[in-house]
């Protein structure tokens, strides 16, 4: 009974589409860690990867276009003996594939035609380089606007693993609550542990009492985004820390073994350029992290704060009475 009762409510909970995933990769060892993730989802969602060539570069030398055609010819050149490794190896069994942007005068035209659900940066870029795309290629990220998936060059080797922590960190920006959608949803799929974490930048009380107080506050505000039923098919921590947004939110993945970090990001560009919050978490986690830039239904954003607000009079109420 209660496994039925387990089925009727997940199919109340919104699924993830992905149907077109890009991969984007300098094929590097580094990337190999993407190119799991990249294949784990495909197979999970039945979606087709998309495999284009990128090149990461030292940030001033990306900067003359002689160097960076230059990069872009060796890549396109090393790509068709790796892709066909790829597929003898086996990995690429039973998920629909393209390999694309290959050869001097390659074609990708047909990106234009297509919308994607999600972006894997496959490239493990290290602080003071740049990951470069074929222009066509990041015209069509930005079209799309969907998430994108980084990799940073040390993340751990997890061939054969599964998602089973994620990290969902939010400073409850319109950002940061339209990727609790994809932390949930994600966390659903997997049957993986959900840890929803915020960081209170800026303002530390030193008394305890106060720390408690403001935490349990927080807390609550997290679990407003949680829908009832969320109980049934996956673990879940609600966590409230403080400090640097980035340092707390590093910290925590490292403690919980995240598999993977679920952030809100401002503006479209993150691939080159982020917010230094998200930028520092994605150069520096040990596992991918999965930066969302859309924005929350405005009608899902007000519910979110009405519950938030009421939550809030509710833990002032319980303080009063407790003072009294």
């Amino acid at each position: 009974m209660r496994s039925l009762e387990r089925t009727e409510k997940q199919q109340h909970t919104s699924r993830l589409v992905l149907d077109n995933i890009l991969f984007a990769t300098d094929f590097s060892p580094a990337s190999e860690v993407g190119l799991h993730y990249a294949l784990q989802l495909a197979r999970h969602y039945h979606g087709k990867i998309h495999i284009v060539p990128a090149v990461s570069m030292d940030s001033v030398e990306a900067i003359a276009d002689s160097a960076r055609l230059e990069a872009f010819r060796q890549s396109r050149n090393f790509a068709p003996r790796w892709f066909a490794e790829l597929q003898l190896s086996g990995k690429l069994d039973g998920v629909r594939h393209e390999l694309a942007g290959i050869g001097a005068e390659s074609d990708l035209s047909q990106f234009k035609n297509l919308t994607f659900d999600l972006a894997i940066n496959g490239v493990g870029c290290r602080e003071g380089q740049t990951v470069l795309l074929e222009p066509t290629v990041e015209e069509v990220i930005g079209k799309s606007e969907c998430p994108l998936l980084t990799v940073a060059s040390q993340t751990r080797d997890i061939a054969g693993a599964e998602v089973r922590n994620v990290l969902y960190a939010t400073d409850f920006s319109a950002e940061s609550l339209e990727a609790s959608r994809y932390a949930l949803s994600l966390a659903q799929e997997f049957q993986a542990r959900l840890t929803l974490l915020h960081v209170v930048e800026g303002l530390e009380p030193t008394l305890l009492d106060e720390r408690a107080q403001m935490a349990k506050t927080y807390g609550l505000w997290l679990s407003k985004l949680v829908p009832d039923e969320a109980w049934l098919w996956c673990e879940l921590e609600f966590a409230v820390e403080f400090g640097r947004p980035a340092e707390r939110i590093l910290q925590v993945a490292w403690e919980g073994d995240a598999d993977l970090v679920v952030l809100g990001a401002r503006g479209l560009d993150r691939l080159s350029s982020p917010g230094r919050n998200a930028r520092e978490v994605m150069r520096n986690a040990s596992c991918p992290v999965l930066t969302v830039s859309g924005v929350l239904a405005s009608q899902k954003q007000q519910r979110f704060w009405s519950a938030a607000a009421a939550a809030s009079e509710s833990r002032k109420q319980e303080i009063y009475e407790e003072a009294s």
